[in-house]
């Protein structure tokens, strides 16, 4: 039986507010109308508004997943901000965030940025409604609440805006995860589409009868990319070794410990970067990671195993100090049902919360534990406070937990 822990939400100032967020049940598909969700955007007084999908209808929506430490995407944000002063209200421009509100906001005064709109993802639940792997990222919506494109920035000029408000018909080059869902579900069916001359063909097949591994060096024009097409079919685009270990794996970065003496070979540079491309059918009898990890090992001198490491850790631990009140500059959405799991989850997805540390649970709650959670939209007061609401608290320490090594394999010779 699930354990509950509830956490009392205080109103402190008249801005702030609460949302309780429903899970989706049906994601957002190309074509079809897109589920109904709330953006949490800033306004020009710096304080937050939520804004509908159903409150912009009649408007083209385009949304960008963005962050600040993304380089390629300060540009988009640009490019973007230029076409909303050029299309003002036939079309609405939102850049979103999960990252810290402080970052965004010195961000946003940096940048100068005048005409496009800023919302916070608060609980990750616009990136984990609109999944994706890599930013930038945009999402494309007509005025009827159809979604068109699940595409990069640079597909989004303003051409295509134009003809969209014309409702002339515009197509797009789709990021290859989101073609999982034009797949045929026949297992007889065979037939391809060119979008345009310079568009790949999208090929409609059984995919679970294919079993393909295919290598390649760096591609020009292409950035970082990891897609999960299926459990059985990967496609790694420009990654570092060192990253596909790390997917293939399934570890989060804190939990990766590259053990060489020249970590710079596995750097983020063009000669560091290769694609690889798995589909592997259940006939084969291995799981993907099993086959991946096998085909790097034979093509590379770095090796892979599991080990328990002595590494320091952020604790969530039970506190004796519970029902601790944030200061008067925090407000909060509430989000019910979450997990203990997920509340480590968000830290590790968010490393800089805990000072870049795997994230444990010792307060002896099971990890399916469902808390209340109090995402607060500003940072002023300490993780530490934050957690008390919950009747925790974090703890640095020392501790045993499994490790992903990444090493390089010595050969020794015969006369040693």
């Amino acid at each position: 039986m699930k354990k509950l822990l509830i956490v009392a939400f205080v109103i402190l100032t008249n801005s702030v507010f609460a949302q309780t967020f429903m899970a989706q049940t049906d994601p957002p598909t190309l074509g079809n109308v897109c589920p109904d969700f709330t953006m949490s955007v800033i306004t020009s007084n710096g304080n937050e508004k939520n804004i509908s999908l159903k409150e912009l209808r009649g408007k083209i929506v385009v949304i960008e997943f963005w962050a600040t430490y993304c380089s390629p995407c300060i540009p988009s944000l640009k490019h973007f901000d230029k076409l909303q002063a050029q299309f003002g209200n036939a079309v609405k421009f939102v850049a979103v965030s999960e990252e810290n509100r402080d970052k965004v906001d010195a961000f946003i005064a940096k940048r100068g940025f005048k005409h496009i709109s800023f919302a916070m993802d608060w609980g990750r639940k616009l990136n984990d409604m609109f999944y994706h792997h890599f930013i930038p990222h945009t999402v494309v919506i007509d005025q009827t609440g159809v979604v068109r494109a699940f595409t990069s920035p640079d597909e989004v000029d303003q051409f295509v805006i134009g003809k969209m408000i014309n409702r002339e018909p515009v197509e797009f080059t789709m990021k290859h995860e989101y073609q999982e869902a034009s797949y045929s579900q026949s297992e007889t069916s065979l037939s391809t589409k060119r979008q345009s001359d310079n568009e790949p063909i999208i090929v409609h097949k059984p995919k679970s009868q294919i079993y393909k591994i295919e290598f390649s060096n760096f591609k020009e024009g292409r950035t970082t990319e990891f897609i999960k097409e299926s459990s059985s079919e990967y496609r790694f685009v420009n990654c570092p070794i060192s990253l596909m270990y790390q997917i293939l794996y399934d570890q989060k970065t804190s939990r990766v410990i590259l053990d060489v003496n020249d970590p710079s070979k596995y750097s983020f540079e063009p000669q560091n970067m290769f694609c690889l491309d798995l589909n592997i059918p259940d006939f084969i009898g291995k799981t993907i990671r099993e086959v991946g990890v096998q085909q790097l090992e034979l093509l590379f001198p770095l090796k892979s195993k599991m080990e328990i490491r002595n590494q320091k850790v952020f604790a969530l631990q039970k506190s004796d100090l519970i029902g601790a009140i944030a200061s008067k500059d925090s407000i909060g959405i509430t989000q019910k049902g979450l997990t203990i799991r997920d509340l480590m989850n968000y830290f590790e997805s968010n490393p800089q919360l805990v000072d870049n540390l795997s994230v444990i649970n010792e307060s002896g709650l099971d990890d399916a534990t469902v808390i209340d959670l109090d995402w607060f939209q500003n940072y002023p007061d300490s993780i530490e406070n934050r957690l008390r609401t919950l009747g925790l608290h974090g703890e640095v320490k020392m501790v045993d937990i499994p490790c992903l090594i990444l090493y390089e394999q010595q050969l020794v010779s015969k006369n040693e």
